[in-house]
Protein backbone atom coordinates (compact mmCIF):
# COMPACT_ATOMS: atom_id res chain seq x y z
CA UNK A 1 0.00 0.00 0.00
CA UNK A 2 3.10 2.12 0.20
CA UNK A 3 2.56 5.83 -0.49
CA UNK A 4 -1.21 5.66 -0.95
CA UNK A 5 -3.21 6.50 2.16
CA UNK A 6 -6.44 4.71 2.94
CA UNK A 7 -8.48 7.84 3.58
CA UNK A 8 -11.21 5.82 5.29
CA UNK A 9 -8.81 5.13 8.17
CA UNK A 10 -7.80 8.75 8.74
CA UNK A 11 -10.07 11.50 10.12
CA UNK A 12 -10.54 14.30 7.55
CA UNK A 13 -8.83 16.96 9.68
CA UNK A 14 -5.77 14.73 10.14
CA UNK A 15 -5.20 13.76 6.50
CA UNK A 16 -3.04 16.75 5.58
CA UNK A 17 -0.59 15.93 8.36
CA UNK A 18 -0.32 12.27 7.43
CA UNK A 19 -0.18 12.84 3.67
CA UNK A 20 2.63 15.35 3.98
CA UNK A 21 4.73 13.06 6.19
CA UNK A 22 4.59 9.62 4.63
CA UNK A 23 8.10 8.29 5.31
CA UNK A 24 8.68 6.91 8.79
CA UNK A 25 11.72 5.26 10.34
CA UNK A 26 10.90 2.81 13.15
CA UNK A 27 13.93 2.14 15.36
CA UNK A 28 12.98 -0.93 17.40
CA UNK A 29 15.07 -3.97 18.30
CA UNK A 30 12.14 -6.19 19.29
CA UNK A 31 11.36 -7.86 15.98
CA UNK A 32 7.72 -8.60 16.84
CA UNK A 33 7.04 -5.05 18.09
CA UNK A 34 8.78 -3.53 15.05
CA UNK A 35 6.72 -5.72 12.74
CA UNK A 36 3.48 -4.80 14.55
CA UNK A 37 4.17 -1.06 14.28
CA UNK A 38 5.24 -1.41 10.64
CA UNK A 39 2.07 -3.32 9.74
CA UNK A 40 -0.21 -0.77 11.42
CA UNK A 41 1.50 2.12 9.63
CA UNK A 42 1.78 0.30 6.31
CA UNK A 43 -1.96 -0.54 6.37
CA UNK A 44 -2.73 3.17 6.57
CA UNK A 45 -0.29 4.05 3.80
CA UNK A 46 2.96 5.11 5.42
CA UNK A 47 6.25 4.14 3.79
CA UNK A 48 7.87 2.30 6.69
CA UNK A 49 11.60 1.75 7.10
CA UNK A 50 12.83 -0.24 10.10
CA UNK A 51 16.14 -0.46 11.93
CA UNK A 52 17.03 -2.69 14.88
CA UNK A 53 19.81 -0.47 16.26
CA UNK A 54 21.36 2.98 15.99
CA UNK A 55 23.98 2.07 13.40
CA UNK A 56 21.36 0.68 11.02
CA UNK A 57 19.13 3.68 11.74
CA UNK A 58 21.83 6.14 10.66
CA UNK A 59 22.48 4.11 7.51
CA UNK A 60 18.77 4.31 6.67
CA UNK A 61 18.67 8.05 7.44
CA UNK A 62 21.44 8.58 4.87
CA UNK A 63 19.77 6.33 2.28
CA UNK A 64 16.18 7.54 2.50
CA UNK A 65 14.12 10.67 2.94
CA UNK A 66 12.56 10.27 6.41
CA UNK A 67 9.71 12.52 7.61
CA UNK A 68 9.52 11.32 11.22
CA UNK A 69 11.02 8.74 13.57
CA UNK A 70 9.54 6.33 16.12
CA UNK A 71 12.34 5.46 18.54
CA UNK A 72 12.61 2.84 21.28
CA UNK A 73 14.80 3.65 24.29
CA UNK A 74 16.29 0.26 25.11
CA UNK A 75 18.38 -0.68 22.10
CA UNK A 76 21.64 -2.58 21.62
CA UNK A 77 24.91 -0.66 21.18
CA UNK A 78 23.45 2.80 21.87
CA UNK A 79 20.21 3.69 23.62
CA UNK A 80 17.42 5.83 22.23
CA UNK A 81 18.65 8.96 24.02
CA UNK A 82 22.09 8.61 22.41
CA UNK A 83 20.49 8.11 19.01
CA UNK A 84 18.28 11.17 19.52
CA UNK A 85 21.30 13.25 20.53
CA UNK A 86 23.19 12.22 17.36
CA UNK A 87 20.13 13.00 15.24
CA UNK A 88 20.00 16.48 16.81
CA UNK A 89 23.71 17.09 16.22
CA UNK A 90 23.46 16.42 12.48
CA UNK A 91 22.22 19.42 10.43
CA UNK A 92 20.66 17.03 7.90
CA UNK A 93 18.51 15.23 10.50
CA UNK A 94 18.01 17.67 13.38
CA UNK A 95 14.61 18.85 12.12
CA UNK A 96 13.11 15.37 11.82
CA UNK A 97 10.43 14.97 14.51
CA UNK A 98 11.04 12.07 16.90
CA UNK A 99 8.60 10.17 19.10
CA UNK A 100 9.70 7.75 21.83
CA UNK A 101 7.89 4.42 22.03
CA UNK A 102 9.11 2.50 25.05
CA UNK A 103 8.19 0.34 28.00
CA UNK A 104 10.58 2.66 29.86
CA UNK A 105 8.52 5.84 29.33
CA UNK A 106 8.41 6.45 33.09
CA UNK A 107 8.64 9.87 34.76
CA UNK A 108 12.45 9.78 35.00
CA UNK A 109 12.92 8.99 31.30
CA UNK A 110 10.19 11.44 30.26
CA UNK A 111 11.93 14.17 32.26
CA UNK A 112 15.31 13.31 30.74
CA UNK A 113 13.77 13.28 27.25
CA UNK A 114 11.99 16.57 27.86
CA UNK A 115 15.28 18.22 28.87
CA UNK A 116 16.72 16.96 25.57
CA UNK A 117 13.77 18.33 23.58
CA UNK A 118 11.68 15.15 23.20
CA UNK A 119 8.02 16.00 23.71
CA UNK A 120 6.21 12.90 22.51
CA UNK A 121 6.27 9.62 24.43
CA UNK A 122 4.10 6.57 23.94
CA UNK A 123 4.42 3.92 26.64
CA UNK A 124 4.30 0.25 25.67
CA UNK A 125 1.93 -1.50 25.52
CA UNK A 126 -0.29 0.74 23.41
CA UNK A 127 -3.33 0.45 21.19
CA UNK A 128 -3.42 1.24 17.49
CA UNK A 129 -5.51 4.34 18.23
CA UNK A 130 -2.97 5.56 20.81
CA UNK A 131 -0.16 5.07 18.29
CA UNK A 132 -1.95 7.00 15.55
CA UNK A 133 -3.10 9.77 17.90
CA UNK A 134 0.44 10.27 19.23
CA UNK A 135 1.85 10.34 15.69
CA UNK A 136 -0.78 12.90 14.70
CA UNK A 137 0.11 15.04 17.73
CA UNK A 138 3.81 14.79 16.82
CA UNK A 139 3.15 15.86 13.22
CA UNK A 140 0.77 18.70 14.15
CA UNK A 141 3.21 20.06 16.73
CA UNK A 142 6.12 19.80 14.29
CA UNK A 143 4.15 21.54 11.52
CA UNK A 144 3.12 24.38 13.83
CA UNK A 145 6.68 24.77 15.15
CA UNK A 146 8.17 24.98 11.65
CA UNK A 147 5.42 26.95 9.96
CA UNK A 148 6.80 30.12 8.41
CA UNK A 149 5.25 33.17 10.04
CA UNK A 150 4.40 36.07 7.72
CA UNK A 151 6.51 39.18 7.97
CA UNK A 152 4.84 42.46 8.96
CA UNK A 153 4.89 43.56 5.30
CA UNK A 154 3.22 40.34 4.12
CA UNK A 155 0.62 40.66 6.87
CA UNK A 156 -0.31 44.20 5.74
CA UNK A 157 -0.58 43.22 2.06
Amino acid sequence: MSGQFNVNLIPKRAREYFEGNQNVLVIEDDKLMGQLIAEILDDIGFNVTTAANGHLAFEKLHQRNIDFILLDLLLPEMDGFEIYQKIQQNPDTKDIPVMIISAWADDRNREKGSRMGIQHFLPKPFTEDELLFTILTLLVDHTRKHKVKPTAQEFVN
